[in-house]
This record gives structure tokens, sequence and C-alpha cells, in this order.
């Protein structure tokens, strides 16, 4: 069963689904899930729905939804931060372990991207996860990133261009609290199961960054796991990657919330 689910934060309304499993004799696990920058709960080719329904088919809940700004939800794209996604993260979490059947004691988050991020900052702040996937996330210092970044200035618009051409206009508060966003450091404090998922191929979000994260949390006494992707570019664009993706994710849950 799919159902629209609306909840507020700070004032404003925000949009997502709940995808729900058969059973209703007993506490399931549950996963909520964040999309990426400009991105929503559905994400490119549906990815975001397929795998929900894969999770909802193995008897977890799940809830996807629009961060402020984004998608159905209430707000304006050039108010958005990072923070503030963490902040409407961390309440579709209190909707979630609110919900009756879903058991408490076992709920998830997968991000994408930018998600990626913002579940990187969740899960070091809230001890209700207790297994997060991310798939190309994006973190603030993967190792390489100034040689990174200094090859990809050469054929990359300035932040300038991109506004321009991009309805999606980054606001100035984005930019003022960046220096202050550390994910890398936020998920060290995690102590739950983590998978990352990352493409070999992603031109967006280079694998340099999901390496990192891996890195940092490798030698814990948890289940920690990398999965590349050959050749997979930032959303996994085709069939066998976006599969893949779904089944690793899946199969990490069921695995760590069971």
């Amino acid at each position: 069963m799919e159902r629209p689910v609306v909840f507020y934060n700070q004032g404003q309304q925000l949009n997502g689904i709940l995808h729900s499993p058969t059973r209703r004799d007993v506490l399931c696990p549950a996963v909520a899930f964040f999309h990426g920058f400009t991105g929503t709960k559905v994400e490119p080719h549906r990815i975001f729905v397929k795998t929900a329904r894969e999770l909802a088919a193995r008897e977890f809940y799940v809830f996807r939804f629009d961060f402020r700004g984004s998608g159905d939800s209430e707000g304006d794209f050039s108010e958005m931060t990072i923070g503030g996604e963490v902040s409407d993260a961390i309440k579709s979490i209190d909707v979630l372990t609110a919900m009756q059947g879903v058991d408490p004691e076992r709920i998830g988050i997968l991000g994408l991207s930018m998600g990626g991020c913002v579940a990187a900052c969740v899960s070091g702040q809230d001890a209700r996860v207790k297994s997060t996937v991310m798939w190309a996330p994006l973190s603030d210092d993967p190792p390489d990133r100034k040689q990174e970044i200094l090859e990809r200035s050469k054929n990359t618009p300035t932040p300038e261009e991109i506004a321009q051409a991009n309805p999606n206009i980054v606001g100035k508060a984005f930019y003022e609290e960046l220096p202050n966003i550390s994910p890398s450091a936020l998920i060290q404090q995690f102590a739950g199961a983590l998978l990352v998922i990352h493409g070999s191929g992603d031109d967006v979000v280079p694998v340099s960054h999901g390496k990192r994260y891996y890195e940092l949390m490798r030698e814990r006494d948890a289940p920690t796991a990398l999965e590349i992707i050959d050749k997979g570019d930032h959303t996994f664009n085709t069939v066998a990657w976006e599969q893949a993706v779904i089944a690793k994710s899946v199969a990490w849950f069921q695995r760590t919330l069971a």
C-alpha cells in the first residue's frame, strides 16, 4: 500500500509517500529516503520508487518525501541549506517512528548525492538510525578534492553561470552555511551499519567522495561496506546499474535491520 503523508517542519508543509508492508500483525523495520540536490522523492528513472517498492515487498515501511523548497513541498529552493535538509530529515524520522506498525528500534536511512551528505549528518546526530545506505554521497573532504576541483574547473561553468542557466537558484544562506557543514566529521559518531555505493564513472560527485566515507568508517566494530559500480554514473542510469544498486541496498537493509 502507498499513501500520501503530509508533515510540517519549521512552519512549512512537506509532502511524502509512505510505502507499507502487507503484514499488520508485527512491528516492521522502516527506512527514510533523502533525495539529492534539485531532486525529488522520485529521483531519476524512478529509482526511489522502485527501491521503496522492493523494500515494502520484503515487509519494510518506506518513507520518501520532498525536502522544503523541492518537489511538492512548501518553500523556495533559494532558501535551501544542508542544515535545513538535515532538520527535515530528522523530522521525517520523527514521523516514521510514530507510525503504527513501525519498529522504532529498526530504523534505516538512504540518501543519494547531497542526500547522502544529509544522511551522513543525520547518522552521526540521531541515535535512532541503525543502518545507513549512501548512494554517490557528497563529502566535504575527500583526500584528492583539491586536485579534483582544479581539474573540473577547467571545463566547469562558474557558480554565477550555473545560477543564470538553472532555475533552481542557490541562495546566499547555502554558501554562508557551507564552511560549517562537515558530514565526514559527523558520520564518525555513527555506531550503526554503513553501506556506500558509488559509480566509478560518476562525473558529478567523483568516486573519491564515497571512498572517503568508507575509509573513515571501515575500522569500526560495525558492518561497513563499499560497493563500486563499474563505470556507473551519478544516478546509475542503465538497467543493470539500477538493478545492482537496488538489490545491494535491499539486501543490506534486510541484513542489518532484520
